[in-house]
């Protein structure tokens, strides 16, 4: 049981060491919970089993059950559970960190913040016919503007409230924006 301690131990110090040296936390195990469309794309936040915490619970557990053992604990079985409650603890607190203060500022990119299709915005410049206008739209907290055209040719005036249906060639096909449809 000391060698499961010891080698638990010294993979989760150096893998640890390792994605702190080289960042590559990217490691979770659940989907993407991506955002609801027009509303801010937001992020669902991170997975309780990201790498950081799965490899803090895993050297805790090694280090404790060692410590455990090297102190005269002759209980193997109470050793055990002493040293899973411990990495436990430690993967909990370390997702507590993750969570509260890493993820938090993580203004990571995702492919997902710019899909536009359903995003809900206002026109500042009306569309004639088949023309272009631009509307503005809030992505992330950020107004921003594009070009848009209307889907079926038609006019639309300033200040009318669009939704984007699609995208094509960085512009937006809108229709007018009805909140009883």
């Amino acid at each position: 049981m000391m060698t499961m301690f010891i080698v638990c131990f010294f993979v989760g110090l150096v893998l640890t060491l390792l994605i702190t040296l080289f960042g590559v936390d990217s490691f979770e195990l659940h989907g993407d919970g991506g955002g609801t469309h027009g509303h801010g794309h937001g992020h669902s936040g991170p997975s309780w089993f990201n790498m950081s915490s799965l490899l803090a619970g895993l050297t805790v557990f090694g280090g404790m059950g060692y410590i455990l053992n090297k102190v005269g604990m002759t209980s193997g079985l109470l050793i055990l559970l002493c040293a899973i409650a411990a990495g436990l603890v430690m993967a909990w607190l370390f997702f507590l960190l993750y969570a509260k203060v890493i993820y938090k500022h993580d203004d990571s990119m995702k492919e997902s913040d710019f899909e536009l299709s359903g995003q809900l915005g206002k026109l500042t410049v009306p569309i004639i016919g088949k023309g272009m206008g631009e509307m503005v739209y809030v992505l992330q907290g950020t107004t921003r503007s594009i070009s848009v055209r209307s889907e079926n040719g038609e006019s639309l005036a300033k200040g009318t409230k669009v939704v984007i249906l699609n995208m094509s060639k960085g512009v937006a096909t809108v229709t007018e924006f009805s909140e009883f449809e």
